[in-house]
């Protein structure tokens, strides 16, 4: 379908301009004003543009997490008020502050209006909408309880949002350390200590060996500072690509996994992950196997994946659920004993919430413990560089005092 770039005035003076794909340019603009835009130029594009400016407006209107949940909360509030779901959803593309974020509800509002149900709607936008929340909906739609569902996955999605907050607020701090210290001590050996070093080879006197090494890392960043820079972004690079690769991804979650502060920390995250979508999804209707299939998906670490495959390979064969996990030997023996206990009650869905919400205030402590731990760490590994620096340069000073005195 072609795309087309857009501005358009939302209000008396703001502008927002975007891309949205529709079948004819008249169709995009009248797409536009159904959300509530007036359209002041739509143009047709090829293809979409790689330059930086165009890189850094997609990354400031994407559909972030918030949005997405900011979404499901206008939408069962609108269902549940008694309002038609394709009414809804033209109010909620109208309202949107995301321009991305409106042309998608508009897409989704149009796939409903033609017929589809709302789950076939959504998964037309699997990138944004993940398996969970279609199967969720389509759970809803087929029970007759669309508006449950939606609060349900309002909380799901509110909850996720909480954890990721709560750790990303927690490594702020030491990545902003570790940034400014790297660039501290960049620009201290590439660009002041150089200055120091033409003063010492003016008295040719003999220096000591901590100033020798500081001086030939200065003189060789002075020199090819340039190149430590391109090698540092290649590196990145080729981490990204290796991370990003099949291989490479399950090398390095096998490692965390054995690394001895994180793994407890991943493993915490996984479980909470993992028995929060299993009995959201069980409580929902949806089918064990199916739950098993999707739970899987959502899991970050490979290694975790392949054991909840494994798992869902054993349900398969007709072996119990707390069998099969005690097979897996990432998952605790905790968790193992409560599926057991689901499994005799016939409450997997209730244990499952509440090895949710345990594993939640866990992976909490876990964050702050590893912080707590790191902060310091970290500090005393950059002062011991800052201060080795720094000695290095003020002892040949003392020597030269001296003999100067003398």
């Amino acid at each position: 379908m072609p795309k087309f770039r857009y501005e358009v005035k939302k209000g008396p003076e703001e502008k927002i301009d975007g891309v949205l794909e529709a079948e004819t340019q008249r169709a995009a603009v009248a797409r536009l004003r159904d959300m509530g835009y007036f359209p002041l130029t739509v143009e047709e594009v090829e293809e979409e543009q790689s330059t930086p400016r165009a890189l850094v407006k997609r990354v400031l209107q994407r559909i972030r997490l918030k949005d997405r949940n900011i979404f499901f909360r206008q939408l069962a509030n609108l269902t549940e008020a008694g309002m038609m779901l394709t009414r809804a959803l033209r109010t909620i593309a109208t309202q949107a502050e995301n321009p991305q974020l409106a042309a998608v509800v508009d897409q989704i509002r149009e796939s409903v209006q033609q017929g589809s149900t709302l789950a076939d709607a959504l998964a037309q936008h699997e990138k944004l909408f993940p398996p969970l929340y279609i199967n969720l909906v389509r759970a809803g739609e087929t029970g007759g309880m669309l508006d449950e569902v939606l609060w349900r996955i309002v909380a799901f999605g509110e909850q996720e949002e909480e954890l990721r907050g709560k750790a990303i607020s927690a490594l702020i701090y030491p990545i902003f350390l570790s940034i400014v210290s790297s660039i501290s001590v960049f620009i201290l050996v590439s660009f002041v200590f150089p200055k120091f070093i033409g003063i010492f080879k003016e008295f040719n006197a003999e220096l000591p060996l901590p100033t020798v090494i500081v001086m030939a890392i200065c003189e060789f960043m002075g020199n090819w500072w340039w190149a430590v820079l391109l090698g540092v972004g290649v590196a990145v690079w080729a981490a990204i690509r290796y991370f990003r690769s099949e291989s490479g991804r399950r090398q390095w979650d096998t490692f965390i996994l054995r690394v001895p502060v994180v793994r407890g920390l991943v493993q915490k995250y996984e479980m909470a992950k993992f028995a929060r979508t299993l009995g959201t999804l069980l409580d929902n209707g949806v089918p064990i196997l199916t739950t098993l299939q999707i739970t899987a998906d959502t899991m970050s670490n490979y290694v975790i994946r392949e054991e909840v495959r494994q798992l869902h390979g054993g349900v398969t064969a007709g072996n119990a659920m707390s069998e099969t996990l005690r097979q897996c030997p990432h998952f605790p023996p905790v968790v193992v004993g409560m599926f057991a206990v689901g499994e005799e009650s016939g409450r997997i869905g209730a244990v499952t919430n509440r090895i949710a919400d345990a594993y939640d205030l866990e992976v909490e402590r876990a964050v702050k413990a590893v912080t707590a731990l790191f902060e310091p760490l970290l500090i005393v590994i950059m002062g011991v560089i800052i201060g080795f620096l720094v000695i290095a340069m003020l002892l040949p000073m003392l020597t030269l005092s001296s003999a100067i005195s003398a």
